[in-house]
């Protein structure tokens, strides 16, 4: 894995897609703190989760995971660090539009 720029002192945002193992995430969350990263946080759309991924996130080198509800969480998967944000406006929204034959782009801009 290789960093692209300077982080020292600096507040790094990891953003991806999905986390599934977390072993990516954790491997870029380490480099980051190893070039002087003052915090680094994690963000995805699909939380799945799997086996040992709540064991490397809630391990302290993030200071918070957020991701999205698109995939449920279940409660035993809860850490300290995670934030789960509803995107269930955003999907009915867009629904919507799209059922009355309305733009959806400024939704998303």
């Amino acid at each position: 894995m290789n960093l692209i720029g300077d982080v020292r002192g600096k507040v790094a945002v990891m953003v991806d897609d999905m986390i599934d193992t977390a072993g990516t995430i954790v491997k870029g969350a380490a480099l980051l703190h190893q070039e002087g990263a003052r915090e680094v946080y994690a963000c995805c759309t699909h939380a799945v989760f799997s086996p040992p991924a709540i064991e490397r996130l809630s391990g302290g080198l993030l200071q918070e995971v957020i991701v999205t509800n698109t995939l449920p969480v279940a409660e035993k998967n809860y850490f300290p660090q995670l934030t789960i944000l509803s995107v269930a406006n955003l999907l009915g929204e867009t629904i919507w539009r799209v059922h009355d034959d309305s733009s959806v782009s400024s939704i998303f801009l």
